[in-house]
């Protein structure tokens, strides 16, 4: 199989440790990886101000730029379908194919907080958003682990060592509309992998976004988080895709 280069963006309230595991298989294999942690996540948590989609996608074309990369294969989970149109925007040259794993694929314009949350939840997440004081959502370990890692027991190590590492996520990547005109009119390959376990992105709403992109879901048996509890299935799907001609 030919060597590849993976370049992994996380979602909310996640960070470049997330992947760990993935990379950790697909490096083994001899392909190039790079992860990074967007600005006000992880180890960049303190520049929680400056998070918003155009400044993840240039934090993420800076990386692949920093790390050589010409053929990318760009994967964003969950709040990553947000970023990476932005990147294939910003860097078409360095883009071979995107992966929307788990992922909301807005329509042009649309907010992540119109276009996948109910009232309900826009509710809940502003008021958390107000309680922290600095406009940042911040998931009590129990509504993490329900959403996002509900096919692994709450105690199970891979758990335990994930809820310590999210991140307040900030608002505003969530409530800012998104221009996608042009990513639209790019022919870009593109794959959505759909998680059939997934609550965070139900496998219906996984099905629509998967339409919305033009692509036939590729499924796989996880919940939200796949790369945390079934990253040897994740990186067996990735290994498969194909680079643009």
């Amino acid at each position: 199989m030919s060597k590849k280069e993976f370049v992994l963006v996380h979602g909310a309230c996640h960070g470049a440790w997330c992947w760990e595991a993935v990379a950790e298989r697909l490096a083994a294999k001899g392909h190039a990886v790079v992860t990074l942690d967007l600005p006000g996540h992880g180890r960049r948590a303190s520049e929680y101000a400056t998070a918003s989609v155009a400044n993840y996608a240039r934090a993420v074309v800076d990386a692949m730029a920093l790390e050589g990369i010409s053929r990318g294969i760009v994967v964003g989970h969950s709040m990553g379908g947000l970023v990476i149109p932005k990147v294939v925007e910003l860097a078409p040259e360095r883009v071979a194919h995107l992966v929307f794993l788990a992922a909301v694929a807005l329509p042009d314009g649309g907010s992540l907080f119109e276009s996948h949350f109910t009232l309900a939840a826009r509710a809940l997440i502003q008021g958390m958003a107000q309680a922290s004081g600095n406009a940042r959502v911040c998931y009590p370990a129990e509504m993490a682990w329900a959403r996002w890692m509900n096919d692994l027991p709450p105690g199970h190590p891979v758990v335990q060592a994930a809820l310590p590492r999210l991140t307040p996520q900030p608002l505003r990547p969530f409530v800012e509309r998104v221009d996608l005109t042009r990513f639209y009119a790019m022919s870009v390959p593109r794959t959505y992998i759909r998680c059939l376990k997934d609550v965070a992105v139900p496998p219906d709403r996984a099905l629509a976004y998967a339409q919305r992109l033009g692509v036939k879901p590729v499924d796989l048996n996880a919940a939200h988080d796949a790369m945390l509890s079934t990253p040897e299935s994740l990186s067996k799907i990735l290994e498969t895709l194909s680079l643009s001609p």
